[in-house]
């Protein structure tokens, strides 16, 4: 049965076989898609619903890749691809960076690849380096960080196409990431304060309030979402991630029960994430 292949996550980079001559590209952040029979599908294969979408790309029978709305390194280029592509109307300014075939499964990555033409203005080919060593692979990530990118893909060049997700032994599809996502359900929003005691200054000079309550007051708009994660069933606080608007939309009309996506760093934590931040609120569809 097909399931679109996923990246296992690179725990650590020294224990890297780089004798297979990784091919590594930018990590791209957001909305899967593959055409299957005409129709342009999400990672759990459900339709996706812009008909936009489906007039460009229903004819590039095979590709697999990933829909982006803007540019791939703006800091919205998550929210604004969901909101463009999981709604039936619209025409949003939409690419679909193309990175494997799902034609001939048996084939390697290398002889299966799409190779695509700089004259398709809607279809962008991912591009793949070849990294040797340690060093080369550090470089990059740090090249496309500074850019924005989330982190890197890499690629065994013999690798089938797997239907699920690679395991980090087999190699076949790896993600370095320093940041996890994690998927929660919101369960309640809390006020945003503000802090009416008395500033202070700390022993290194430093300006300080105290958390006394009773001088706090709210400011009508959210301060965070209180949150469960949907695997591990932890309630906590997303407090970061959000612009002043998305603030006082949130707290006009809260999102209860949606499914949020955040970033948090996974070293260091005991029983909840570790600075959680907020990425964009998931669609169903676009879940697997």
């Amino acid at each position: 049965m097909f399931k679109p292949l996923l990246a296992a996550a690179i725990e650590d980079v020294t224990k890297l076989d780089f004798s297979r001559g990784w091919m590594v590209s930018a990590k791209l952040d957001g909305v899967r898609a593959i055409v299957k029979d005409g129709i342009v599908l999400s990672r759990s294969l459900k339709k996706i619903p812009n008909l936009h979408v489906q007039t460009l790309f229903g004819q590039c029978e095979h590709f697999d890749g990933e829909l982006i709305v803007g540019e791939p390194t703006s800091k919205t280029c998550y929210t604004d691809t969901v909101s463009g592509v999981m709604r039936v109307s619209g025409q949003p300014d939409v690419r679909f960076y193309v990175f494997d075939s799902v034609q001939f499964p048996q084939r390697t990555y290398f002889e299966r690849r799409p190779r695509l033409s700089d004259e398709q203005k809607h279809l962008v080919e991912v591009k793949q380096t070849v990294i040797n060593d340690l060093d080369e692979l550090l470089a990059m990530e740090q090249r496309h960080l500074t850019l924005g990118y989330e982190g890197l893909i890499l690629r065994d060049p013999n690798g089938k196409y797997k239907f699920g997700r690679s395991t980090a032994n087999e190699g076949i599809l790896l993600k370095l990431k320093r940041m996890e996502t994690d998927e929660a359900v919101v369960l309640a929003v809390v006020e945003e304060q503000h802090n009416g005691n008395e500033a202070t200054t700390s022993e290194l000079g430093r300006t300080k309030r105290s958390s006394h309550q009773a001088n706090k007051t709210g400011k009508g708009s959210m301060g965070a979402l209180h949150v469960r994660d949907v695997k591990s069933g932890i309630d906590f606080h997303i407090g970061t991630g959000f612009t002043a608007e998305d603030r006082a939309a949130l707290w006009a009309k809260p999102p209860i029960g949606k499914i949020v996506s955040y970033n948090h760093f996974p070293i260091g934590r005991v029983d909840r994430p570790r600075h959680p931040s907020f990425k964009g609120f998931r669609d169903a569809r676009d879940m697997s």
